[in-house]
């Protein structure tokens, strides 16, 4: 799969470990969500994509307020 950035197909993936949480002052008291996500790294640009599992996904739909 070539870099979506720089088209390049130099890329890693990785095993990452991250605390995720909602951006904004009305999300603060919200707990975060832990996300073992695959991260794909372009080597030559540094563009990186996150895929984050399907458990962990649904963690984080459920406290994200819904956009219309």
């Amino acid at each position: 799969m070539s870099c979506p950035s720089c088209s390049s197909s130099n890329q890693a993936e990785s095993s990452s470990e991250t605390m995720m949480h909602l951006s904004g002052a009305k999300n603060l008291n919200k707990p975060g969500v832990w996300a073992f996500a695959k991260i794909s790294v372009c080597l030559d640009c540094g563009f990186a994509q996150w895929i984050v599992p399907p458990s962990e996904l649904a963690q984080l739909a459920a406290g994200a307020p819904r956009v219309n």
